[in-house]
């Protein structure tokens, strides 16, 4: 066999065993899920899982592979499945929580990192943004550096940690306070939102201001590891793996992919001209997997902007236009004339807000009352507010983000490697991915009865 016809990728996993925190998320379990479908050599997977909501670790851990991302693996290669571990932990404890039994086990197995757990909630107080992501990577770093056969550590970030430039390159960029005097200040006004608003300066909310913080304990603090950050930008469902349009959270632009072909979402406060940056999660998860490949031992630490920006624009005016072809094509839309229209103009949004939804909400609420049915509309309305004013921000700014290194990555890869990985975002055929997207969301999120 040539080496052209060798995966490079699947060689380096083979016989090696990783450790994945935030396995439970979107991404995460797509990255398990790939790591065991495309690289049937690896040893083990451990999977760091908090209890929670009185569910054991154990629990949470079927329920996740019982989700269809795991229906294709199961399909083949079912057995697989038990190279996954969990072990009970929390990132913002001291060694994540793990008993010294597990520590020991840990330290001489896992040979690959992948730090993929934080708080993606952009209101979350400061001062527990920074005790989950920031403290959070601290503790994974410390263990990364315990372990006897580290290869990879690759911290998933997000392309927005520098959402306060324009031009967003593929390198740390220091901050411009001190992380103590943030925690001091978090800690001193953690319930006075105005002081904090200030605090943050041009970050439009604590996530992406306890990011940045993160990667730069992830510059400072990893001279002697090998590592590698990702940077994703505003993910969505899947491109092809595990299966096209799968999805299963609402984060991110998913609620305006759902609520515009439906019809009930016509006004959105953004700029329709602006290039709106998503990403497949199965490119993400190709990204993240190939990166920790190239992680070497150095003081200029890799970043990949993993973005679609640069190489395969779109804008928000002309993905709209695919989901407005979409929701007739397959007749979404509960009320007429899905469409979408952007504006940046605060008391014209709120005009053509309440004249477009509002009053309809009102009538149709009001008539389902008249018949005794129950009344949704104005409830749902209140939500896509909500979805909105978190993801204003990102409709009415756009960034340069550069994708170098990232190019430079896919080019260096094996053909059959491009195939089996394939991170490449000029693969991507809009029409068909939104398509994909618009029918993923409400199959996997609003699961209609059949």
């Amino acid at each position: 066999m040539s080496d052209s016809n060798i995966s490079r990728v699947e060689a380096f996993y083979t016989g090696r065993s990783a450790l994945v925190t935030g396995g439970t998320g979107f991404v995460g379990k797509t990255l398990i899920e790939k790591l065991l479908f495309s690289c049937s050599g690896i040893d083990k997977i451990y999977v760091l899982v908090r209890d929670k909501y009185g569910k054991k670790a154990s629990e949470r851990l079927a329920r996740i592979t019982s989700t269809p991302a795991f229906d294709r693996l199961k399909a083949r290669r079912n057995e697989d499945l038990k190279k996954i571990t969990v072990i009970t932990g929390d990132i913002t404890r001291a060694n994540l929580g793990l008993s010294d039994n597990v520590l020991n086990i840990l330290e001489d197995e896992v040979s690959v990192v992948f730090h993929l757990a934080a708080t993606v909630a952009f209101k979350l107080p400061l001062k527990d943004a920074i005790r989950i992501n920031v403290n959070g990577t601290e503790n994974v770093i410390e263990l990364c550096r315990r372990l006897k056969k580290l290869q990879a550590f690759v911290h998933v970030s997000t392309a927005f940690t520098n959402s306060d430039r324009k031009e967003i390159d593929e390198v740390v960029y220091p901050m411009p306070i001190k992380l103590e005097d943030a925690r001091k200040v978090a800690e001193s006004f953690s319930h006075k939102e105005r002081i904090i608003d200030v605090f943050l300066g041009k970050k439009p909310n604590t996530y992406t201001f306890s990011k940045a913080f993160a990667e730069e304990q992830v510059m400072k603090q990893s001279e002697k590891l090998p590592v590698a950050i990702v940077r994703p930008s505003i993910v969505m469902s899947a491109l092809k793996e595990p299966c096209p349009g799968w999805i299963d959270t609402w984060n991110g632009s998913t609620g305006l992919f759902v609520g515009m072909p439906a019809g009930v979402l016509k006004v959105v406060k953004g700029r329709g001209t602006n290039i709106t940056d998503l990403i497949p999660v199965d490119i993400v998860s190709n990204l993240i997997i190939v990166a920790a490949t190239e992680c070497k031992k150095s003081k200029q630490i890799k970043v990949y902007n993993c973005c679609s920006g640069p190489s395969n624009p779109i804008t928000c005016d002309g993905a709209s236009a695919i989901c407005r072809r979409v929701a007739l094509k397959h007749s979404l839309n509960s009320l007429p004339c899905p469409f979408l229209i952007f504006t940046p103009n605060v008391i014209l949004y709120k005009i053509l807000t309440f004249v477009l939804q509002i009053i309809p909400a009102y009538i149709i609420d009001f008539w389902c009352m008249l018949m005794r049915k129950k009344a949704t509309q104005m409830k749902l309305q209140g939500r896509l507010k909500k979805i909105i004013d978190a993801v204003k921000f990102f409709l009415l700014n756009e960034w340069k983000f550069s994708d170098r290194n990232v190019r430079n990555l896919l080019e260096s890869m094996s053909a059959v490697d491009r195939e089996a990985f394939n991170f490449d975002v000029k693969t991507i055929n809009w029409v068909s991915c939104l398509e994909d997207y618009v029918l993923g969301a409400r199959k996997y999120l609003l699961k209609p009865e059949k």
